[in-house]
């Protein structure tokens, strides 16, 4: 167990767990954050059941432990909780269920899930839910200095651990780069406008523990790259027309466009290699 843990690919994810967890129980305890008892426990009985049942019935972890894929659904529904704001009880547990069920069902290969799942369940609820139901935005003490500090600290572990830190930085760069693009910078408060929402609490979430998602993410410096800057054009340009819940949006059709666009790729090479064989 020991030495499972100190490997760098378990270490990132156990960071960015930790991340969820511990700001979600910080936020509950220090800022009042306004989800009830029972939005909070049928959230993680309904992820972490849906988790136990698909993993003891699915092929897709033969080598986890149930702690492992438990750990694994208490960190969605963490995130999905503090993401999310809800006066349904039901909600959360509903969010979870999508979440787990996202990682077993909607797989680019038996071992890799196609959505990261907090995303997949947050775009799901925008495309068949009414929006009247939750809310996608920040609460107010997140723009408190703390959550920034420890969202930063325990995603810049996780990314490098996990190797997906030129997700980030390449995401920040051109962050800034589009916003200089669709947003005019000539004062201050134009400035303060155009970048405050990308370095909030959430907007770090965003950057150090969703985009990166190793499972989804492009495995290749090159590839990681061209992804973030894909993300962050989408979602500027989006945010800039006024489209709520543009970073979301942005990393669900990215996703799917590069998950589609290495199929083709790699269907065009197979057949060049069977062609070139038969000749």
């Amino acid at each position: 167990m020991i030495k499972k843990l100190i490997r760098r690919e378990i270490n990132g994810r156990w960071f960015l767990g930790g991340s969820h967890v511990t700001l979600f129980i910080i936020c509950l305890v220090v800022f009042e954050l306004q989800r009830s008892w029972l939005q909070i426990a049928f959230g993680y009985f309904c992820g972490l059941l849906t988790e136990f049942i698909l993993y003891k019935t699915s092929d897709k972890y033969p080598d986890n432990k149930t702690f492992d894929r438990l750990f694994s659904a208490f960190t969605e529904v963490a995130g999905l909780i503090i993401l999310i704001k809800s006066h349904k009880w039901w909600l959360y547990g509903l969010l979870g269920f999508f979440a787990v069920v996202s990682k077993y069902f909607i797989r680019r290969s038996n071992n890799s899930h196609l959505f990261n799942p907090t995303n997949f369940a947050i775009v799901i609820s925008l495309i068949f839910l009414p929006t009247s139901w939750f809310g996608a935005w920040a609460d107010e003490y997140m723009y408190h200095w703390y959550p920034m500090l420890h969202v930063t600290v325990l995603g810049l572990i996780a990314v490098w651990l996990g190797r997906t830190y030129t997700v980030s930085f390449s995401y920040i760069l051109s962050v800034i780069f589009w916003c200089a693009v669709f947003f005019p910078l000539h004062d201050l408060s134009s400035v303060v406008y155009a970048f405050a929402p990308e370095f909030g609490a959430i907007g770090l979430i965003f950057l150090w523990l969703m985009i990166t998602d190793p499972k989804t993410a492009p495995a290749s410096a090159s590839g990681q790259m061209t992804y973030a800057f894909s993300i962050a054009f989408l979602h500027i340009y989006l945010r800039s027309r006024q489209y709520l819940y543009s970073r979301y949006i942005s990393l669900f059709i990215i996703t799917l466009l590069f998950y589609a666009i290495n199929v083709f790729w790699f269907e065009k090479r197979n057949q060049t290699v069977s062609l070139s064989g038969t000749n």
